[in-house]
């Protein structure tokens, strides 16, 4: 799940029902069934409270650049970011599987919102000058952050541990970890060792003889980082709280070095995020 932001310049291009992930990475399923629906003057009232207190007005069509002819976008020009206002926008005039664009002119900010039934997720980037014209090119700035909203109480999805949850020891992190990420390798790569030094987790994979008949070794280290890395996310608290980095050791390909502070949640799980220049 977790996917690799290329060269710090914003996610991958969005396809009309998924955003795109690092290369052999999941895609989110968008269900076309509407939740959290409001009634109409509900939703008028809405309307007029977001324009009362940040100028949001009715999204407009793109003129150039949108192939599923859905996506919208909002110019706006004030000091408010786009947190305060997210999920209500969402909910008065998105549905299922929209995505949206909002344009701070003030913050020099161009926000993606994606609506996936109850999570919403909101990616925000530098704003580059004129991507409003184009959909083709909009949201290609630098990544300033990526939350995501549960829509059904309107809270930011926690990456933090439970830190009450409490630790393991040595032996069932790294016994239950090479039994997690079994199978998180190719055909002909090898996960050699998984190390534990007190708080650095060192994952060694064996890239020698990686079938690079279609991808670079480094591409395909670069998704390997996710088939890895996500299954020890998925674990409970306890295992999270005992390491403090990971690093995959991809041999002459180079070293991944993962830290908490690039831990997501987007509604479907937590995930590392990273650049495409990860491996040193």
């Amino acid at each position: 799940m977790g996917y690799f932001v290329t060269n710090g310049k914003g996610a991958p291009k969005t396809n009309e029902n998924s955003m795109s992930k690092a290369t052999t990475t999941k895609t989110i399923e968008i269900n076309s069934e509407e939740s959290n629906t409001i009634s109409e003057s509900e939703n008028d009232i809405l309307k007029a409270e977001l324009k009362e207190k940040y100028d949001i007005t009715e999204p407009e069509s793109f003129v150039r650049g949108d192939a599923t002819g859905k996506w919208r976008y909002v110019l706006i020009y004030n000091k408010n970011t786009v947190n305060k206002f997210a999920v209500d926008y969402a909910k008065a005039y998105m549905q299922s599987g929209d995505i949206h664009y909002i344009i701070n002119f003030y913050l020099k900010t161009t926000s993606m919102l994606q609506l996936n039934n109850d999570i919403l997720i909101v990616r925000t980037t530098e704003y580059v000058d004129k991507e409003e014209l184009n959909a083709s090119v909009i949201g290609g700035g630098l990544l300033l952050s990526d939350e995501s909203y549960d829509m059904t109480n309107g809270q930011l999805f926690s990456v933090k541990s439970d830190e009450s949850a409490g630790t393991v020891s040595a032996e069932d992190l790294i016994s239950n970890i090479k039994k997690v990420i079994d199978g998180g390798v190719g055909k002909d790569e090898k996960i050699i060792d998984v190390i534990f030094n007190g708080s650095e987790l060192q994952i060694i994979v064996d890239f020698s003889k990686a079938d690079t008949s279609i991808l670079t070794a480094r591409d395909i280290a670069l998704s390997r980082i996710s088939s890895i890395t996500d299954p020890i996310l998925d674990l409970d608290d306890s295992y999270t709280n005992t390491w403090d980095t990971i690093v995959i050791d991809f041999g002459d390909v180079g070293k991944a070095v993962l830290n908490k502070k690039m831990i997501h949640n987007n509604g479907f799980g937590k995930y590392f995020e990273y650049s495409d220049d990860i491996l040193k």
